[in-house]
């Protein structure tokens, strides 16, 4: 079989080579400051050929989107394969939000809450894999070993990675506070194991808090 028999074809090739190009210029520029005239230009292509692929920039956007989410969901499932308790997986998991926030990802994110449509963002998150998928998988593992108690893992793998995703948010307005990192994700994680409640005869050291053993099964 020649090379050219297995290569995508050219309307494949021609849509990568679009998001490719446009990802690029999104992150350097911004959503707002990018033409689909430009991503046009640089991908090689002209508008009609654009137009054929995607319905408008807004759906360009999306679609880089998607394979952002991808991206990030297939990282945080290498992170959470390094193993150890599910303790030591969150937090490293949330070291890897942190510093994902801080690249390219970070203004692509911001730049999607702040000029793409409710409905297209639904849009999103139907047509990819949440990106706490592989955070679910890990908690779900953790509640069959008997390592955490039954919980709904959807739903504490939700909440976990807003924990995360919303101190990446806040951070960018609150200059006077340190950039998330190691100290925070470790914070986070020991709320979600712990709570914050006092625990019977109070705390023997400062950090104990983020220290306790996980939460035992009933």
């Amino acid at each position: 079989m020649t090379t050219e028999a297995i290569s995508s074809p050219p309307q494949a090739g021609g849509r990568i080579r679009i998001l490719r190009e446009a990802r690029l210029l999104f992150t350097a520029q911004g959503y707002a400051a990018v033409s689909m005239q430009q991503i046009a230009d640089a991908a090689g292509v002209n508008k009609a050929t654009l137009y054929h692929h995607f319905d408008d920039k807004e759906d360009l956007f999306v679609s880089v989107m998607a394979e952002e989410f991808t991206r990030l969901s297939a990282d945080l499932g290498v992170v959470i394969a390094e193993g150890g308790s599910l303790r030591d997986q969150l937090v490293h998991v949330a070291v890897h939000i942190f510093s994902s926030h801080r690249s390219d990802f970070g203004r692509l994110a911001a730049d999607l809450h702040e000029h793409v449509s409710e409905r297209r963002r639904s849009e999103l998150m139907t047509r990819s894999a949440p990106p706490w998928e592989h955070i679910r998988m890990a908690i779900a593992r953790a509640i069959d070993a008997r390592e955490v108690r039954d919980v709904d893992p959807e739903v504490v793998a939700h909440l976990f990675y807003v924990m995360v995703g919303s101190q990446v948010w806040w951070s960018k307005f609150r200059t006077d506070r340190p950039e998330p990192g190691d100290r925070l994700a470790r914070d986070l994680t020991g709320i979600l194991f712990d709570g914050i409640a006092m625990p019977e005869g109070g705390l023997s050291t400062p950090n104990e808090v983020t220290q306790r053993s996980p939460v035992q099964p009933d």
